[in-house]
């Protein structure tokens, strides 16, 4: 048994590698995370942390993604767009959260970690835990990466000491009647009458000249760099062409070209890329430079076509293991792409670098003729609104009053925000009426299309007996959403309390 587990484990591991990587793709990007880990001397509740310290909680980061604890990242503070600040915030308020929940005593029990750990997807076969993939996660997938058993448990900690606090934060939380009401606004059916204005229209008269351009770009010099980029070599494991395999044939041999590209990476250890290809009789093809989107570094996209150049979409797939690769010669992991299974080998590796004011320019006058076509489109739609008001308070309707100033009145007839034909664009526009009473003129409101103003006409009331099957679900979301916010104060305070200072920066 155990000889039949080590010939396939492989295999085994090629399917958890699927499921994790993309938690994986962001987890080795060390960068931000290495910023973090050089703070010295900084103290929390008036301890300094040792490096050791810090280390486990940015490891600790790291292990959260990867075994799909969003919720704790997210409520943390992990999840911002900047990663070097998100990072921070998720291991202060680790630290916290940790510190607060001993404080309260609640503190997880080893059966609960036990429970939470075997409820992890990548860790179950048909709903139900699966030791041996256990087993093998740990082996293949953290142990070379430095991380043990013991830290997926504190990882599962961490998430249960977060649900027992929350808890204990939200108890308190009541919704009362009127809210409910309120709330189910959400839910009427709304007719409205309004405006829109598009950022085209407001951008044809938008003029940027080469000084506006020169100084945007001396202003920001410091951010205007290219994106870091990679070449690779690859091969491909693809299926045979004509019609291709459904259901259990196509698992079959997708499995056998996993197999194959399995043994491919296998057979690289005693020799280069190109002999290991050459004896398994595989092309080797070479990438365009891409990023880590798989874009070209220009904001272009890598020509089709086949051989040299695959389609978009398949360096965007293989981009993720391209740039865990950190030393040209590397070879990565079998990486699946569709129906298809690459493994590539680093060829080139382009640092990012500051722009000329040529290679920026162009993408400094679109931001610069957004920024104004946003600004003018602000002022003329203000403007027309006004002018509507006015001229609404003199006795004439609302679209006497836009056909005057030459508006073109859109209009919504009893449209529910929940209908299932509703569009997007209506949405959004009833979403601006919540706040209206009938009768009632919006601002100036946003949209990807530009902008509008509206004009609720009317809301129809909710049925009793449609509220009362919607209470319990209206209820339950205005519950969290009460305790969402009262554990972000919490965490607020809780932070104050802590004293967090980090030599350098102001004190938490």
């Amino acid at each position: 048994m155990i000889h039949i587990f080590r010939k396939n484990q492989r295999g085994l591991m090629l399917v958890i590698a699927i499921l994790t990587i993309v938690a994986f793709i962001f987890l080795y990007n060390q960068g931000p995370l290495d910023d973090l880990a050089e703070t010295r001397n900084a103290k929390i509740y008036g301890q300094t942390l040792t490096q050791a310290n810090i280390d486990r909680q940015v490891k600790n980061y790291q292990l959260t993604l990867a075994l799909g604890q969003y919720d704790l990242v997210s409520k943390l503070g992990g999840a911002g767009g900047d990663q070097a600040s998100a990072v921070s915030e998720f291991v202060w308020n680790l630290l916290v959260l940790q510190h607060q929940a001993k404080a309260l005593g609640v503190e997880p029990t080893d059966l609960q970690v036990a429970e939470r750990i075997k409820a992890i997807s990548v860790l179950q076969t048909n709903n139900q835990f699966d030791p041996v993939k256990y087993a093998a996660f740990l082996r293949e997938q953290l142990a070379p990466r430095g991380f043990s058993e013991r830290q997926i448990e504190e990882v599962m900690r961490d998430a249960l000491r977060l649900e027992k606090v929350e808890a204990i934060v939200g108890a308190p939380v009541a919704i009362g009647d009127g809210e409910v009401r309120e709330a189910a606004k959400i839910l009427q059916a709304v007719t409205a009458a309004f405006v829109r204005f598009t950022a085209e229209d407001a951008a044809k008269g938008v003029q940027i000249s080469p000084e506006e351009i020169s100084g945007y770009f001396q202003r920001n010099t410091a951010s205007l760099k290219t994106a870091e980029s990679r070449v690779v070599r690859y091969v491909k494991f693809d299926l045979p062409e004509g019609p291709r395999p459904e259901g259990r044939a196509k698992i079959e041999a997708l499995q056998q070209l996993a197999d194959k590209a399995t043994k491919f990476t296998d057979s690289l250890a005693g020799q280069s890329f190109t002999q290991g290809a050459a004896s398994a009789g595989l092309a080797v093809h070479t990438s365009p430079a891409f990023d880590r989107t798989g874009a070209s570094p220009g904001g272009q996209d890598t020509p089709g076509g086949e051989a040299n150049n695959p389609p978009r979409e398949i360096f965007s797939q293989i981009a993720p293991a391209a740039f865990l690769l950190s030393t040209v010669g590397k070879v990565s992991d079998v990486v699946q792409a569709g129906d298809a299974f690459y493994v590539v080998e680093l060829s080139e590796w382009n640092p990012s670098r500051p722009l000329t004011l040529a290679e920026a320019s162009p993408a400094i006058e679109s931001r610069l003729r957004q920024t104004k076509a946003e600004e003018a489109l602000r002022i003329s739609a203000n403007e027309k609104l006004h002018a509507l008001r006015a001229a609404m308070e003199a006795g004439k309707s609302f679209a006497e009053a836009a056909t005057e100033l030459g508006l073109k009145v859109e209009t919504l007839s009893a449209v529910s925000p929940m209908g299932e034909s509703v569009t997007p664009e209506q949405r959004r526009v009833i979403a601006a009426t919540l706040s209206l009473k009938d009768g009632e003129i919006s601002g100036v409101e946003s949209a990807p299309w530009g902008g509008f103003f509206v004009l609720l006409q009317s809301r129809q009331e909710l049925p009793e007996a449609e509220l009362a099957a919607k209470r319990a679900e209206i209820q339950e979301g205005l519950l969290e959403n009460k305790r969402a916010l009262l554990f972000v104060e919490w965490l607020r305070l809780s932070r104050d309390e802590a004293k967090i200072s980090v030599p350098g920066q102001p004190r938490s």
